[in-house]
């Protein structure tokens, strides 16, 4: 051994006896996390299953699609987990294993026929303290079996069941427990129904109609109205030839039924038809999702993917009230939040014909028509953005990857948030994305 290597095993081997570990504890550090015993056994518990001929089966719907999934389901505290698989024979199957002293048992198995489980809930519906399993069997694309199981001593007991197109879960009538809503659509309307179940789990039902050219559904889901007052949003085109067109139905709970706060009763439709491809979203940010409904354009021929939108937000009498106003870009993905004196006067056009550099000009009319320049936004992708944002007047308002958002304000008094004008564009800027959870069928 030569002094190099002599000297560097007495440091290790000090190193060692002042830490006062040994050199196999120290490899132990570096090692990989191995799972829990826990995780072990119940792996071993769903192997059985896949050795037997199952293979995993996850949802195809919500924001649960894993294939084992943890969660309480009687309140204990200790998460149950639910296994979704397909036999040998295509048939479908929920399993559940409960955890006792550490130790997975297979306690339920529930099973189910159709091409793939749809949506999977979790849900007091009985307010008994546990949580019931909702599931939806798909039969075809436009029609699913939905059904609520109880777990009890004596096994899965299904409590609930309602063919429909899909279903979501929330409290709707106010009693702090939830419901469940499914939506059926026979091609020519359709209707919402309302499911609740009382202590003694009598199923309760009501039901609302939808609008009657409403052709199918692209979003479904239950969300606060004004006043966080919760109401299904319904939303799909309502004409087969002209595409690019949507309605929105809201329905409530109201007078001891469903409402449908946005029909028209004499044509059978909804107020809110648009041709626009926008979803209803919360613009605002104060909790209760709005309606958008395009502004007339003015001056768009130079930017044709742009829109302008007034939003809405209802309240459960089905009265409405602007809460915001918008450009939408969506040739560059942005958005920008119009100040109110902007309200019908936007008009836009595009101006670069750099490489990498996308802008666009907002302009403001005035009594006379006249469009006086107010804000470009440009779209900066080449490799020398960075510094492009900064150029004369520019300043950033966002980098996202190998994009960067940078601004310039052309009328500095057309803003009126405040001293800050650059800091008041940043406020309102915003990148247009999709959500996970957006009710999309």
């Amino acid at each position: 051994m030569n002094l190099k290597k002599g000297m560097l095993a007495v440091f290790l081997a000090a190193l060692t006896v002042l830490s006062g570990c040994s050199l196999t504890e120290t490899e132990e550090l570096y090692s990989l996390p191995q799972p829990s015993k826990e995780y072990l056994q119940l792996q071993k518990l769903i192997d059985t299953e896949i050795a037997s001929g199952c293979e995993y089966a996850a949802p195809t719907a919500g924001s649960q699609r894993q294939s084992v999934q943890l969660t309480d389901l009687d309140g204990d505290g200790t998460n149950e987990a639910v296994a979704f698989l397909r036999n040998q024979d295509q048939q479908l199957l929920v399993c559940v294993y409960r955890k006792t002293d550490g130790v997975y048992a297979l306690t339920d198995r529930i099973t189910g026929d159709g091409s793939a489980i749809g949506r999977v809930e979790y849900a007091d519906l009985d307010g008994d303290g546990s949580r019931e399993i909702i599931v939806s069997w798909e039969a075809t694309a436009e029609m699913q079996l939905m059904t609520a199981y109880a777990l009890g001593e004596g096994g899965a007991s299904a409590l609930l069941q309602a063919s429909c197109l899909d279903f979501q879960v929330g409290d709707m009538n106010g009693d702090g427990r939830d419901d469940v809503m499914a939506l059926r659509l026979d091609g020519g309307g359709g209707e919402m129904d309302l499911y609740t179940l009382s202590k003694r789990r009598d199923v309760l039902k009501k039901t609302a109609a939808l609008s009657a050219s409403l052709k199918t559904a692209d979003r479904f889901r239950i969300a606060s109205i004004a006043g966080g007052v919760p109401a299904a949003f319904v939303e799909g085109p309502y004409s087969e030839s002209d595409s690019g067109n949507l309605l929105t139905d809201i329905v409530v709970f109201s007078g001891g039924g469903l409402k449908n706060i946005t029909l028209d009763d004499a044509t059978g439709d909804s107020r809110f038809k648009r041709h626009s491809g926008a979803y209803c979203t919360d613009i605002d940010g104060d909790g209760a999702l709005d309606v958008p409904v395009p502004e007339k354009q003015f001056g768009l021929r130079d930017a044709p993917e742009s829109s302008v939108f007034d939003w809405y937000t209802f309240s459960a009498d089905g009265s409405s009230a602007l809460c915001a106003s918008s450009y939408h870009c969506y040739a560059d993905g942005w958005y920008l939040l119009l100040p109110e004196s902007w309200r019908g006067r936007v008009t836009a056009r595009r101006t670069s014909t750099v490489a990498g550099e996308h802008a666009v000009v907002l302009a403001l009319r005035d009594e006379s028509g006249k469009a006086k320049d107010a804000l470009t936004v440009y779209t900066l992708t080449d490799e020398n953005r960075a510094d492009r944002a900064k150029l004369g007047g520019r300043f950033v308002l966002m980098s996202s990857g190998t994009v960067v958002y940078a601004a310039e304000i052309d009328d500095s008094g057309a803003f009126s948030d405040g001293d800050d004008a650059q800091k008041a564009v940043g406020d309102r800027f915003r990148l247009i994305t999709t959500d996970w959870i957006t009710g999309a069928l």
